[in-house]
């Protein structure tokens, strides 16, 4: 076996830059979820728990195009003789690889294009291969940022551990890739670590993406599932997701169809196997008609599966082409698997505590081509699970687990990769405020240290925060709870107490629900230099008081101090509340003096459809039905929605009629809205 550093020569489009507004937490930090009334008590616990959108000390990654050209990617690669698995250190440590030698299959979908779109919990996201979600709902903060990689070694043996330190729930958390001589299984050996002294909410999910045809049947260790009905996820905004219990292979939500074969789904569907407490290893697989079968098998506490498929309605399949390329090579599924009955449901984890479990994935091949379509599913199931067993005993992953365990503290010989300063600015905090040590089989080293982390580390050695040029973009956010202390003793000092130290105090307290707090430390960084960063914040709390007045007066005194020269976003935000306010002649004449750069944005070029619909602008409208959009939010609707609403005025005008709701569900039902605008999850 072998690690090593390599490159990937792939079409793709990179993503080139962040949006610089700090964007608060849902102030409800529960998601609505509930039960149509057939959920267990366990499978009630704690659901929708911690799972409101947060975003913070992040930023979103909102900068790209659908300009897709030659790039290289940078590659970590591990390898044995038969298989040789390929990651990507600097998009979140995404397996982007299994090849197997012998076979010459690869174990995954393996995307053809390297194409970012807005499904992550920050923005920029691309499908294929294995992603790796810790500590929050949606997807991972990681998605299109580096992480750690590095070479621990044995004598002769060594391994990969993908590692980094996680700024929200402030956890440490690494996995050891293990791919022994010999071996066509590849093993993940995967650790969260909580070292405060306080319990935390978290979140591990592991997503393979798989390839999808009409012969696909998926499985797990029962056929008990939880489900999710289509009417709560058709729309994100505000969405209450709505879950069943039911037994498969028949869904209450596709009574005529066997959902174990994801394209009897018509909808973008999902449902959690509620796999038993004391199965020693749980497991998933995917059954193809040519007699190959994927597998993945855990240890405990890696407890439960999901199978998610984006269905085979319109939107659907415009989804899988519009995150790769034209045609069935595009068209996956997800086996998924994680700490808790659906992704919805909180777990925590404990003060000073570190939770381990094993993962292994592998493709085998079954010779009885009939038997995993048995239409009775569990006999399917059966032969399946022995299929699994065969590959995979039981008892090897749970040795090899404890075997993997005993190398996990082990040091790293060689970093590979490097991710972000954050977990050595983390580090240098600790030796400064005297406090424990960060686990030692994790390095940073004090060269990661880069200008996002340069104003804390200045407010740690000099007691101060820097004052910066108002219209200068902060290069990051903190809502650490430990730098808030440090940044509140600093007003006390000569020249703590100025305009950039108050408006990162106010985000902090703002985004720790303190929402009065946080807008007085705004409302005093005004006092000692205006900027548009604290009017913006201001705005987005009159927003969430219902004061739209307030709020748009706000952004506009924003928007007078940016004057087109930090960053679209704020044009984006006033948008959205003109949109809200139905002042669409405001927002037209708004958008009319903008810059060409910034009126060909993707997001404020529908933004103003959405007003040039409502004024009666044919013209203008016509010219984005054949645009393809980057910026389409996963269950967002708006576009498809300006859509049916320009279609049913000019019905209207057609018929000579007065537009009205009747005839917009009329035209809503009969019509079929452009290609490039139907994303939706749920035909309605």
């Amino acid at each position: 076996m072998k690690t090593y550093l390599s490159t990937l020569q792939i079409l793709g489009t990179r993503v080139k830059g962040s949006n610089p507004l700090p964007i608060f937490r849902d102030p409800v930090k529960d998601k609505p979820s509930k039960s149509d009334g057939t959920l267990s008590e366990e499978e009630m616990y704690k659901l929708g728990d911690e799972t409101g959108y947060r975003v913070l000390p992040y930023r979103l990654f909102d900068k790209y195009d659908r300009n897709k050209k030659p790039i290289q990617l940078k590659t970590v690669v591990l390898e044995n003789d038969i298989i040789r698995v390929q990651f990507l250190p600097e998009q979140g440590g995404r397996l982007y690889s299994m090849f197997n030698k012998k076979t010459g299959k690869e174990v995954f979908l393996k995307n053809p294009v390297y194409q970012p779109c807005n499904l992550g919990i920050l923005d920029a996201w691309f499908s294929g291969g294995v992603e790796w979600n810790v500590s929050q709902y949606g997807h991972t903060f990681t998605s299109n940022t580096p992480v750690y990689f590095a070479k621990v070694q044995v004598g002769n043996y060594e391994f990969l551990r993908m590692y980094d330190y996680e700024r929200c729930k402030k956890l440490f958390y690494h996995i050891d890739f293990h791919l022994p001589d010999g071996s066509e299984v590849l093993y993940a050996y995967i650790r969260l670590i909580n070292d405060e002294d306080v319990e935390k909410s978290t979140y591990w999910w592991t997503n393979a993406a798989l390839p999808e045809n009409r012969n696909v049947r998926v499985f797990s260790c029962t056929d008990e599932v939880m489900f999710l009905r289509p009417e709560s996820i058709g729309n994100n905004i505000d969405p209450v997701r709505i879950f069943g219990h039911a037994r498969l292979p028949v869904l209450p939500t596709l009574p005529d169809f066997d959902s174990t074969y994801p394209q009897n789904s018509n909808y973008s569907n999902e449902f959690f196997f509620q796999n038993p407490p004391d199965h020693p290893s749980p497991w998933s697989a995917a059954a193809y008609n040519d007699g190959t079968l994927y597998f993945d098998r855990s240890t405990q506490p890696l407890r439960f599966r999901k199978m998610f498929c984006w269905g085979s309605h319109r939107g659907g399949r415009r989804w899988c082409e519009y995150l790769s390329v034209p045609g069935d090579e595009s068209h996956y599924i997800e086996l998924q698997a994680g700490l808790a009955p659906t992704q919805l449901n909180g777990i925590n984890i404990p003060a000073n505590t570190a939770w381990s479990f094993t993962q292994a994935f592998g493709m085998t091949s079954f010779k009885d081509l009939t038997a995993p379509y048995d239409e009775n599913w569990n006999r399917a199931k059966d032969y399946v699970a022995a299929q699994v067993e065969k590959a995979l005993p039981a008892e090897v992953i749970l040795e090899k687990h404890l075997e993997f365990e005993k190398m996990a503290g082990l040091e790293i010989a060689e970093i590979f990769s490097m991710g972000s300063g954050w977990g050595a600015l983390e580090k240098m905090r600790r030796s400064w405020c005297k406090e424990k040590e960060i686990p030692r089989e994790l390095e940073f080293p004090p060269s990661s240290i880069g200008v996002e982390q340069y104003p804390w580390l200045a407010l740690l050695q000099t007691g101060v925060l820097p004052e910066m040029d108002p219209l200068d973009t902060p290069p990051s956010w903190m809502v650490d709870d430990q730098w808030r202390e440090l940044l509140e003793k600093s007003l006390s000092r000569p020249g703590g107490d100025n305009a950039t130290a108050r408006l990162h105090l106010g985000i902090m307290l703002y985004e720790s629900f303190q929402f009065a707090e946080g807008v007085d430390q705004w409302k005093k960084s005004l006092q000692l230099n205006e900027s548009p960063w604290a009017w913006r914040n201001l705005s987005v709390a009159m927003v969430r008081n219902n004061d739209y007045d307030k709020a748009i007066e706000y952004m506009e005194k924003a928007l007078k101090l940016e004057d087109n020269k930090i960053d679209r976003a704020f044009v984006e935000e006033y948008f959205d509340l003109l949109i809200k306010t139905e002042r669409f002649e405001q927002l037209w004449s708004f958008y009319q003096g903008l810059p060409e750069d910034r009126k060909n944005a993707d997001r404020i070029l529908i933004q103003a459809g959405y007003a040039a619909v409502e004024l009666d602008k044919t013209d203008f409208v016509e010219s984005l039905t054949s645009r393809e959009f980057a910026c389409i939010r996963e269950g967002d609707n708006l576009l498809v929605d300006m859509w049916f609403k320009y279609a049913t005025i000019q019905e209207a005008k057609k018929r000579g009629v007065p537009y009205s709701e009747e005839l917009y569900k009329e035209v809503r039902a009969s019509k079929l809205p452009p290609p490039n605008f139907d994303f939706r999850m749920v035909d309605n």
